[in-house]
C-alpha cells in the first residue's frame, strides 16, 4: 500500500536547504533555474526522469502543494515510501503529539530526561525530552509498568536523533488509545 503525504501543516515544515542537500546526496542535479528556485533532475534505473522544484520561499500560497508533487517524484524515481523520504526531510515539527513508550531514564545522570520511542511521521524513533518534576514522577511509573504515554511539544531533528522541546499535557495512554 503507497501512501501520499497530503497534509499541509507537515509539508510547509520542509525546509527547502534541506530539500536540497538531499538531492544532492541522493543523486540528483539543478537542471534548470526557476524563477527564484530551480528544478532538479534525475533518472532511475528504469529511465524514468523525475523532476522536482526547490524554491527557497516556503511563504508562498501552494508551497505545501508542490511539496506533495516533489515527494511524488521522488517516491517514484527513488523507488521509496513517501513517508521515508518524508522522515529524512523532517527538522521541525510544532506542536506535535508524540505517543509511545518510555524507553530510558536518566535518574542521577541527568534527572528529569527521558528517552521515548514515538512515532515521527511513521516510523519509530527514539525522542529526548526532559520533563517538569511531577510528570516526570508520571514517566518514571509508566516506565515501571511499561505503559505507554502521549506528550505535546516541538519536535527539533538532532543529528540522527529527535528532541521534544516545550513538552506539555503529559499522560498515561491505555493500549486502545495507542492504537487508534
Amino acid at each position: 500500500m503507497k501512501v501520499t503525504v497530503r497534509d499541509s501543516h507537515i509539508l510547509k515544515t520542509i525546509e527547502p536547504n534541506v530539500l536540497e542537500k538531499y538531492l544532492q546526496i541522493n543523486g540528483w542535479h539543478k537542471a534548470r533555474k526557476f524563477y527564484e528556485g530551480f528544478i532538479w533532475i534525475k533518472k532511475n534505473s528504469v529511465s524514468q526522469e523525475g523532476e522536482v522544484l526547490v524554491s527557497p520561499h516556503q511563504d508562498f500560497d501552494d508551497f505545501a502543494e508542490v511539496m506533495c508533487r516533489n515527494l511524488k517524484a521522488l517516491e517514484v524515481i527513488e523507488n521509496r515510501s513517501q513517508l521515508d523520504i518524508l522522515s529524512d526531510l523532517i527538522t521541525v515539527l510544532p506542536n506535535v503529539a508524540i505517543s509511545g513508550w518510555i524507553n530510558k531514564v536518566y535518574g542521577a545522570e541527568s534527572p528529569d530526561q527521558i528517552t521515548l520511542i514515538g512515532f515521527v511521521v511513521g516510523k519509530l524513533r527514539k525522542i529526548n525530552l526532559e520533563l517538569p518534576e511531577a510528570d516526570y514522577q508520571l514517566a518514571l511509573k509508566a516506565y515501571e509498568a511499561r505503559s505507554p504515554v502521549t506528550c505535546f511539544g516541538d519536535l527539533i531533528k538532532e543529528n540522527d536523533g529527535f528532541v521534544l522541546n516545550n513538552p506539555r499535557d503529559f499522560a498515561l495512554l491505555s493500549e486502545a488509545e495507542l492504537i487508534s
